[in-house]
């Protein structure tokens, strides 16, 4: 039995644009939970996922946020939305606010609940205190969160899913979690069609005349918010020994693409102070957020990943199906493990002139770059299919809704029939 039945294409298209995301009372009721709706990896999973319960199941999805965003309007076009804009902590207000979400459509309760990011563990548990179903997307490695954090999300789930073995590992040794609820499932490329957008010839000359750089420029690419989770500081001190070393005529630039704080004091305000004070400034540009980063990706001639904790980031996917070959560290993530297989380089972690010699490896020997490419490519288009990681999550959903409904019976009639 299918309990959230697939829609026909001919239903597809009654039930299309906007009047769907209109409260539909006997409809079962999905939730979709994000702590924000910004441009940054989770909230662009969790809107992918959404996007794919709207288009292949015939339910009603609505979604709680805790703050807002740019994307505010993209999960406003699936989905109905409630947007809390509350501190990211428990309270009654909170508590209130998700009250009267669960309970606003008489004999309609939620069926389940996705809730992504540890960052929403708090609406999650409200949720959960109506006896609604909960799959917990974990994205976070733990050295963030408390384990009191992590005791709470796992008993309150009835299914937590990780993108990769090494969130997974470290999450047991924060806490015990039962293997029945344990789930391992790479996100995938959020954008199917990322890298065939733009060829790699335009999108070089079409970055380097943007940023004023020489035609002939060597292109190191970074991305994410400004902070030191990302590692921006690793990044300057990279390009600082890559400049030091290089000695070929080609001059290698780095670019940061995101943004976050630049006031005084902050991360960003040191990583340039140093940058101006070793004369390497004018070589790195960090150029703020760009609604379509795909010429960045398609323009550059290496990824370079300098976070100090990054589960498994978008960002990589990006990379391998634009073919740019990366460098990560090691051990910050689930980096190493997408790259496998000859689809990237893993140089110690925060070994600055490991970094700097596997940059000028890529630069001075094509041959090598263009074996990643390809490499990279090819995995990430048989391997990390958001439509596949999506579909997990349905069937998963769908399980967890059929063993409530055995044990509930009476619930899901009313659901059914109101």
């Amino acid at each position: 039995m299918r309990v959230f039945s697939k829609l026909s294409k001919h239903r597809l298209k009654l039930f299309g644009g906007n009047k769907s995301t209109q409260p539909s009372s006997g409809k079962q009721r999905v939730l979709f939970v994000s702590h924000e709706a910004t441009r940054t990896g989770a909230p662009m999973i969790i809107l992918n996922i959404l996007r794919h319960f709207h288009q292949h199941c015939d339910i009603q999805c609505e979604t709680i946020l805790h703050n807002g965003g740019q994307l505010v309007a993209e999960f406003a076009s699936v989905s109905t939305v409630d947007c809390l804009n509350l501190p990211r902590q428990a309270g009654d207000e909170l508590k209130n606010k998700v009250s009267k979400i669960i309970s606003r459509e008489r004999g309609n309760r939620p069926t389940i609940a996705i809730c992504n990011s540890m960052e929403s563990r708090h609406i999650a548990e409200e949720i959960a205190s109506h006896d609604i179903p909960i799959i917990f997307l974990v994205h976070e490695l733990p050295s963030s969160y408390s384990e009191e954090d992590y005791e709470n999300v796992f008993r309150y789930s009835d299914q937590v899913v990780f993108p990769a073995q090494a969130v997974r590992e470290a999450a047991k040794q924060k806490t015990s979690l039962p293997e029945s609820k344990i789930n391992v499932l790479p996100q995938g490329l959020l954008k199917p069609q990322f890298g065939q957008g733009i060829s790699r010839e335009v999108a070089r000359e079409q970055i380097r005349k943007e940023l004023r750089l020489p035609a002939e420029s060597f292109i190191v690419l970074g991305c994410g918010t400004l902070d030191l989770r990302k590692g921006i500081d690793h990044f300057a001190n990279i390009a600082r020994e890559t400049l030091k070393q290089n000695s070929q005529p080609e001059p290698i630039h780095f670019v940061w693409l995101g943004e976050g704080p630049r006031w005084t004091h902050s991360p960003f305000h040191y990583v340039k102070l140093d940058l101006e004070t070793s004369g390497c400034s004018p070589f790195v540009h960090f150029i703020g957020e760009r609604a379509n980063v795909e010429p960045f990706f398609m323009g550059s001639d290496v990824f370079l990943m300098s976070s100090r904790v990054d589960p498994f980031p978008c960002v990589i996917h990006e990379a391998m199906a634009a073919g740019i070959p990366i460098i990560t560290f090691a051990q910050n993530g689930g980096a190493s493990e997408a790259i496998a297989g000859g689809c990237g380089l893993a140089v110690p972690y925060g070994n600055y002139v490991e970094t700097a010699n596997s940059i000028r490896l890529l630069k001075n020997q094509p041959e090598i770059a263009n074996a990643i490419r390809y490499a990279s490519k090819e995995r990430v288009q048989t391997k990390y299919k958001f439509s596949t990681y999506a579909e997990k999550l349905v069937e998963l959903a769908e399980e967890i809704a059929k063993t409530k409904m055995l044990a509930k019976p009476r619930l899901y009639i009313e659901n059914q029939a109101a």
